[in-house]
């Protein structure tokens, strides 16, 4: 299946869906926000960086300050399919939908 890649903003939402099924009927949704880009010294390549938009409501950028979660999930350019737009998890819950009614019609 191929996503449509998203333009990532900074402070801007994004979702990753994945699935405790093989067939994929129950999506598991968790949302993010971009804080930026290639942000380590370490990064090898093109690194987004994206912070638990829970951890970003309640304690603001990990750029900004030290307290709180200041864990961050690291995309590098192979799986930056993963990260999805509104529109693109809107169309990926459609077709976990499209794919339930599938199996329930059997």
């Amino acid at each position: 299946m191929s996503r449509r890649q998203p333009t990532f903003t900074k402070g801007d939402v994004y979702y990753r869906i994945t699935y405790p099924d093989r067939e994929m009927l129950f999506p598991r949704i968790e949302s993010f926000v971009f804080v930026g880009k290639n942000l380590s010294e370490e990064d090898e390549e093109e690194t987004c960086y994206f912070q638990l938009s829970r951890s970003f409501a309640k304690f603001g950028s990990v750029l900004e300050n030290d307290s709180g979660d200041r864990a961050v999930t690291c995309v590098t350019e192979k799986d930056k399919g993963d990260m999805l737009d509104l529109s693109g998890l809107v169309s990926e819950l459609e077709m976990a939908d499209g794919r339930r009614s599938n199996t329930s019609e059997r």
